[in-house]
């Protein structure tokens, strides 16, 4: 009886793993930032990402960012996306474009820091495929420090969520770090996400950039 509960129970698991796709990608970005003012900035970079399941894609990013005080700023991402399809009958690269705007808080604690992230964006499809996308995403941070050590991990949780006509829901949990190496700001990072409205499903996502 118990070997027959124990098969059932790894044949219903393997089921609902089977039913959810993993994907699996990669993420490189090189960017740099300006100092416009005492309290604006501008961040211009590039980033590649791969993906086993997706196409892989060209994104050119401008980050404007104002500091409001300590605990606030405010920000505008505005965003190209080029999709290389090399899949199917119809091949090419498609054009998308993204506008975020974003409020950030932070906080002290007695040990590390705590930010909070706030943004809504917008995507549209120029070419190819895909639905125009209304998104909002919140998005909680804590940097942990570590005596003596310039690597400090930063962990993350985020929560995306879209409007008609997909509906999507989906979580994020990461973990990450950057410093400073021969003026260079390098990072490093790695992030589980997981569907949790239409398709179910899964990715993991490597993250590496530099920033001069």
């Amino acid at each position: 009886m118990k070997s027959k509960l124990l098969f059932m129970a790894l044949f219903i698991g393997v089921i609902a793993f089977g039913q959810s796709a993993t994907d699996q990608g990669a993420w490189f970005k090189v960017g740099m930032k300006a100092d416009l003012s005492k309290e604006l900035t501008l961040t211009v970079s590039g980033q590649y990402r791969t993906s086993t399941l997706s196409h892989d894609r060209w994104i050119t990013e401008a980050q404007f960012g104002r500091e409001v005080n300590k605990n606030w700023d405010l920000g505008l991402e505005l965003r190209h996306y080029m999709i290389f399809d090399m899949k199917g009958a119809t091949q090419g690269s498609f054009h998308r474009v993204r506008a975020q705007f974003y409020a950030s808080q932070h906080i002290d604690l007695a040990k590390g820091d705590l930010h909070f992230r706030y943004a809504l964006q917008q995507r549209a499809v120029l070419t190819g495929s895909g639905n125009n996308k209304f998104t909002g995403r919140f998005r909680m941070q804590y940097d942990y420090p570590i005596k003596n050590f310039k690597w400090d991990p930063t962990f993350e949780v985020e929560l995306f969520a879209s409007g008609n006509p997909n509906f999507d829901r989906a979580l994020r949990l990461g973990v990450g770090s950057d410093s400073k190496v021969a003026g260079k700001k390098l990072g490093v990072g790695y992030f589980y996400q997981r569907d949790v409205g239409n398709t179910g499903t899964h990715a993991h996502v490597l993250q590496t950039s530099i920033r001069f």
